[in-house]
């Protein structure tokens, strides 16, 4: 919403005095004219003192917003929906959220969640690419996929009266896709297009090339698509990702318009009933790069006669408490469009540029601080200067009162206008459920920015922006460039606009050969079979106790382990280290907590996240008991690797890749027993093994008794005393404690 700030100076001049006389040379212009020496003489301003002028009404408090009734139910698959009745317009939209994007991509196959997206309207069982546009557009409706950094959207409009059209197009697209190779040929073409029309865009590419510097290639935010990502998605890529992410209890439904609430939940039973609910992989994570200083990127790109300017931080969690806060010492910031202090600097001040702008990212997960702007070449380093001087001063003093009631009564007063139509409250509420935020915080959205006051705004902007750790990117010509920027001193890096930005990992294995995957394949449900067949995985609960030692910097001590699972994602491991030292880790889905010794050894409870949440749940993962079975899932991804030997013994060697980032595990299988050996995986430069001897049949299921684990600077050698399945398993071992 922009806003008119205007005042209006009218000045009347006098009489000028007479101009001197001075001998003008042909074609001089004014160039060799004397001017005046004395300045005109001011009429006083007519509006001054005047009483009868009309003035702004003050700004209204902010409210609630008034959202329509929203219904959820989930359906038996595990589908959770969201209808929302509005009879406005004879109109009905079905909005999908899958719970899967970039943010889940491996690094070896980038791109592969939005080349998904766009196949699923490509083909299916019943229509080929042209027959589905056919359909829709014989009811005068749309339908669309797209993939986005935490999601997927799947979604179909129709009027009212043709909503069976969607009830049938969208769950056929999304259980029925055959991913057709032609078709996807031509998608993985319109992203090569997309790569390459990247290099003739200044401001697409200042915006990936400060992603990429400021996060790395190490963590996923910096990960930019190139011709050699595209050009190696595969067919069956597709596949397993859809298979492995696209399940309905991995996904947001949400129903708008005109349509029958009593009827509804019937219909999209009859619907989505075909699609299964699977066991989802958890997200990757990934360790935050450091920020130490300043670090500066030359793009070079040469002919261009504008520089487009990146300045980054690391920004906040949407669920950051300073949230709204930050709203609002970003509107005065860079935010407020022209009522923001960037675009009076460089604007109207400097004279550098059109405008500038800042905004940070809202996930989950904690995005990006960027501030933007273009301008001439040779203005590129001042005005980069005066960007920064601005952050600077945002972050010493913060907003102003004045700043914060502006921002305050923009924010909340043209929220309100974002829901025109049933269409706009369901994109909202995906939004916000995809954050576990709910409806209510649509509708109090406004009154949170309201409660915002001076102070908040000032330690939030105190804390958040820092003015000595930031990158920049330019990219421009560098020969207008690299001058300002050796003037000033500053210290960069230059890369062509043509370079790679992320290259292909050094360790993707190629495609493994059709029968040499086959082979393994065999091999995994060979060993599937002989651990116990469809009795593996099929239990609820499990129990494990087992002890032995552990040789810590050469020291041997006495462990006890007690590791009880609950299916299909809680794990709870009591370890108690020489008969008085406990430690315990608990995940319960995506949470977590852990009870281990603080200072002075006392026990410190506290929350697993980023880096140790993932390695709990890596560690559940992979648990010896059920790692065949995510193993012999068609989705699964194997690769082959060469035989081996174990103390004499032949070995069929196979690695399964995990949903971890690079992490995969290596399994060992002896040849003559079908069962595993040995399990290891590398992680950060460091290898462990798993080694699994006497097997005995518990119930059915063939469980190692004799494990060994070994890895730098450890060794645990451990003894199952008992393991059993289906036993009764405390609901509350999962819970955190009030205190350790």
């Amino acid at each position: 919403m922009r806003y008119l700030l205007a005042a209006i100076l009218i000045a009347a001049c006098g009489p000028k005095p007479a101009p001197v006389e001075v001998p003008v040379l042909p074609t001089d212009g004014t160039a060799h004219i004397a001017q005046p020496t004395t300045a005109p003489k001011q009429d006083k301003d007519p509006w001054t003192g005047r009483t009868d002028m009309i003035t702004a009404p003050p700004a209204a408090q902010p409210a609630a917003l008034v959202i329509p009734p929203v219904d959820n139910f989930k359906l038996a698959n595990g589908l959770d929906v969201y209808v929302i009745k509005n009879d406005r317009l004879p109109v009905v939209s079905f909005d999908l959220a899958i719970k899967a994007g970039r943010q889940q991509e491996p690094r070896a196959r980038l791109g592969v969640s939005e080349a998904t997206a766009d196949m699923l309207v490509k083909g299916t069982r019943k229509h080929d690419a042209i027959g589905l546009a056919k359909a829709i557009d014989f009811v005068g409706g749309t339908i669309g996929a797209d993939a986005t950094f935490e999601a997927t959207l799947v979604s179909c409009s129709v009027l009212a009266r043709n909503k069976s059209s969607c009830l049938d197009l969208l769950p056929e697209m999304i259980t029925q896709s055959t991913f057709p190779d032609q078709e996807l040929a031509k998608i993985k073409d319109q992203m090569v297009a997309a790569v390459r029309g990247r290099l003739d865009n200044a401001e697409q590419l200042a915006a990936v090339q400060v992603q990429n510097l400021l996060w790395s290639n190490d963590h996923v935010r910096g990960w930019i698509n190139s011709e050699q990502s595209v050009a190696a998605i595969r067919r069956d890529e597709v596949i397993n990702w859809a298979k492995t992410w696209y399940v309905p209890n991995n996904a947001i439904l949400v129903v708008a318009g005109d349509i029958d609430g009593k009827t509804i939940k019937g219909e999209l039973e009859r619907a989505f009933g075909s699609w299964k609910k699977a066991e989802v992989p958890p997200t990757p994570s990934f360790k935050e790069p450091g920020l130490s200083g300043i670090r500066i990127r030359l793009v070079d790109k040469p002919g261009q006669t504008q520089t487009h300017i990146r300045i980054a931080q690391f920004g906040i969690k949407h669920d950051d408490p300073r949230f709204f806060d930050t709203l609002v010492w970003n509107y005065a910031l860079g935010g407020g469009a022209f009522s923001s202090r960037m675009m009076k600097v460089v604007r109207v001040q400097g004279g550098k540029t059109y405008g500038a702008s800042s905004a940070f990212d809202r996930n989950l997960d904690k995005g990006s601080f960027v501030t933007q702007t273009f301008t001439r070449n040779a203005e590129a380093v001042a005005t980069t200067k005066m960007l920064l001087k601005e952050i600077d001063k945002m972050q010493k003093d913060g907003p102003s009162e004045q700043e914060v009631a502006a921002a305050v009564a923009n924010i909340a007063g043209g929220y309100a206008l974002r829901y025109q139509s049933a269409g706009d409250f369901a994109s909202a509420l995906i939004g916000a459920e995809l954050h576990g935020f709910g409806n209510e915080y649509l509708a109090n959205y406004p009154l949170a920015v309201g409660k915002v006051d001076v102070a908040a705004a000032k330690r939030a902007a105190a804390e958040i922006l820092d003015p000595k750790n930031y990158v920049i990117v330019m990219v421009g010509d560098a020969k207008d460039l690299e001058p300002q920027l050796k003037k000033e001193g500053w210290r960069y890096e230059k890369v062509s606009y043509t370079d790679v930005i992320t290259p292909e990992p050094k360790d993707v294995a190629p495609p493994a050969d059709a029968k040499a995957l086959a082979a393994a394949k065999k091999v995994v449900a060979d060993a599937l079979a002989a651990k116990g067949g469809k009795k593996v995985g099929a239990y609820k609960t499990m129990r494990t106790t087992a002890s032995g030692t552990t040789t810590i910097q050469g020291q041997s001590l006495p462990v006890d382990i007690d590791r009880q699972v609950v299916m299909p994602d809680k794990m709870r491991i009591d370890a108690t280290i020489a008969k008085q030292m406990k430690v315990i880790v608990a995940i319960d889905g995506k949470t977590g907590w852990e009870i281990a010794p603080g200072k002075g050894n006392k026990p410190a409870l506290v929350d697993l996240a980023g880096n140790d949440m993932a390695a709990a749940q890596f560690e559940a993962w992979r648990d010896p008991e059920l790692i065949l079975v995510k193993a012999n899932d068609p989705a699964a991804k194997l690769t082959p690797l060469a035989d081996d030997t174990i103390d004499g013994k032949p070995q069929s060697v196979v690695q399964l890749a995990s949903p971890f980032g690079a992490l995969a595990v290596t399994l060992f299988i002896d040849k003559k027993t079908k069962l595993i050996t040995r399990m290891s995986y590398s992680d950060a430069g460091q290898t462990e093994t798993d080694d699994f001897a006497d097997y005995r049949d518990v119930k059915g299921i063939k469980v190692a008794f004799k494990r060994i684990s070994a890895t730098s600077g450890r060794n645990t050698a451990l003894t199952v005393d008992k393991v059993d399945f289906d036993v009764t398993v405390s609901p509350d071992l999962f819970k955190k404690p009030a205190t350790p």
